[in-house]
């Protein structure tokens, strides 16, 4: 798995975006966690701080349209649970699939420039960075490396075709209830069989939980 953080004007960012009037009313944007991205939306928790503190939050969430609810206040920041349709996640904009790539944190828009930290496979990287030179976005690569999970983490039990397989049916809703994709539909976007998709992903799920619930 590649890391790549890539750093473009505000400007552009609204180009891949939209919600121009939201945006522009901010003095930063940060995303601290991705709950849920794929096919259908997304769905993240965000901070924003207005760069006006008489803005009120029920003004700059009509300016961003239907999916910004308030989760708290603190000086001037509003940290809300952001949800956006299938049009307007930044992979999907830019012709991506979710099956290997994703943005994650860091990424934060302030004085004037936004920063976007995406993780996926090294064809998925190329892929991003290609799209952005086919849809004339001006950026510049801060850093290309690879990705390492935290030393603790679960997902080290796993191999690296076990954490794909784990981590798309997650992204997929193939975890929810009721179920957003079958596992054969999931095989399919993989480039897998269906038994050896089951496979990885059975021996994923007794890794995790054995690093999970056996004593150290």
């Amino acid at each position: 798995m590649r890391r790549l953080l890539v750093d473009l004007p505000l400007e552009e960012f609204i180009r891949m975006k939209g919600a121009e009037q939201f945006y522009r009313r901010l003095e930063s944007f940060v995303l601290l966690q991705v709950l849920r991205e794929g096919p259908g939306g997304a769905t993240s928790v965000v901070r924003i701080r207005p760069k006006d503190p008489r803005v009120r939050f029920a003004k700059l969430a009509r300016s961003f349209g239907a999916g910004l609810t308030l989760l708290d206040e603190d000086g001037g920041a509003y940290t809300c649970l952001m949800k956006v349709g299938t049009a307007v996640p930044l992979c999907r904009r830019l012709g991506l699939s979710f099956a290997t790539g994703y943005i994650v944190p860091p990424m934060e828009v302030a004085e004037g420039r936004a920063r976007i930290t995406f993780v996926g496979s090294s064809a998925e990287a190329a892929r991003l960075l290609s799209a952005f030179r086919r849809l004339g976005f001006r950026f510049r690569v801060v850093s290309l490396s690879d990705y390492r999970l935290a030393p603790h983490s679960p997902l080290n039990a796993l191999t690296d075709q076990q954490r794909r397989v784990v981590s798309a049916a997650y992204q997929h809703g193939y975890y929810d209830r009721p179920r957003r994709i079958s596992s054969l539909a999931l095989a399919r976007k993989l480039g897998l069989s269906s038994s050896t998709l089951v496979n990885h992903r059975l021996k994923a799920e007794r890794r995790l939980l054995s690093a999970l619930l056996e004593p150290r």
